[in-house]
């Protein structure tokens, strides 16, 4: 039986266990990562029993609707089970969903492969199983050169030396002032905090590229999750983009997590330019299912047209 809880009822212990078990194991759908990522809205869930299967439902408000939406720096979200999830599971939950909310956005996960899909996003992993000169073998053609280019420009890495606010500032003077980006201000604070939990319980690692003139050309931050390591956030300074800062911090962090039972996921990019960079770097692709889902014919006739004004 799928049971609606609202955020009171569940229980933490039990959340965390599931998602930790579960075939698409993500830390950040963990109980209290999810209150961090919904500061200021809520999170209720869909649990089936006791906790065999449960799936997150982030809300917000808009007028009198309430609706479910991915909240951001959250890496995919749909259901989390230890079984394999076959679409009738999918599609119980999306149905149980419809009964509480007249409109859900969810990013699924690698394992729900359902056919429910409105869109597919694309990522990339790489598996970091093989000696480093191995895996730099694999690079593409291009990849190598431009780490030979950073190498050259005599740029440092740093690890766990950068502060989260000056990647996160990095990121909102370049790339965040574009007009495709639609953090706001909450946004970056909730980042903030988020990042400062996952540091505190060792589950952040800050890798930064510094020019010969100490000046903050790149920075990254990692999330530790078991095995795998996501390519959580990035800052880039355009400026300084022709010594390639990108490329050598990858190919470092790819260094040092060499020969290791890890993987590193890219956390996908719906800008070709970004999926090629982690394409160069052998990364291979998988899709993950995006589902919009309506309460009933008559709402997704209402919202469609107002969709960007809900959100």
């Amino acid at each position: 039986m799928i049971r609606f809880l609202k955020h009171s009822e569940i229980d933490p212990e039990k959340w965390n266990q599931a998602v930790r078990n579960s075939l698409s194991t993500n830390v950040l759908a963990e109980y209290e990562l999810l209150d961090l990522l919904t500061d200021g809205d809520t999170w209720h869930a869909l649990v089936e029993n006791d906790y065999e299967a449960v799936m997150p439902l982030p809300t917000r408000k808009k007028g009198v609707l309430k609706y479910v939406y991915t909240p951001f720096f959250l890496p995919q979200m749909g259901l989390f089970s230890e079984h394999e999830i076959i679409p009738q599971k999918v599609a119980d939950f999306l149905y149980e969903i419809s009964k509480h909310y007249v409109l859900a956005d969810v990013l699924m996960n690698e394992k729900t492969k359902s056919g429910h899909g409105d869109h597919e996003f694309v990522s990339h992993s790489l598996s970091l199983n093989l000696a480093y000169n191995e895996l730099y073998s694999q690079f593409h053609e291009n990849t190598r050169r431009n780490i030979k280019a950073a190498q050259k420009q005599q740029v440092r890495v740093t690890m766990q030396e950068e502060k989260i606010a000056d990647i996160i500032a990095l990121f909102r003077t370049n790339k965040g002032s574009e007009e495709a980006v639609h953090f706001r201000e909450n946004d970056y604070a909730r980042l903030q905090h988020v990042a400062d939990y996952l540091l505190e319980h060792n589950l952040l690692e800050v890798y930064g590229v510094r020019t010969v003139q100490n000046e903050l050309a790149a920075g990254a931050l990692f999330v530790k999750d078991g095995k795998r390591r996501w390519f959580w956030f990035s800052g880039r300074d355009n400026q300084l983009s022709e010594s390639k800062p990108m490329f050598l911090l990858l190919d470092t962090y790819i260094r040092d997590h060499a020969e290791s039972d890890l993987y590193l996921d890219f956390n996908g990019s719906s800008n070709p330019n970004v999926a090629r960079l982690y394409q160069g770097f052998d990364g291979k692709r998988y899709t993950i299912p995006f589902v919009r889902q309506f309460k009933n014919r008559f709402w997704k006739m209402v919202l469609s047209p107002f969709i960007d004004n809900i959100r």
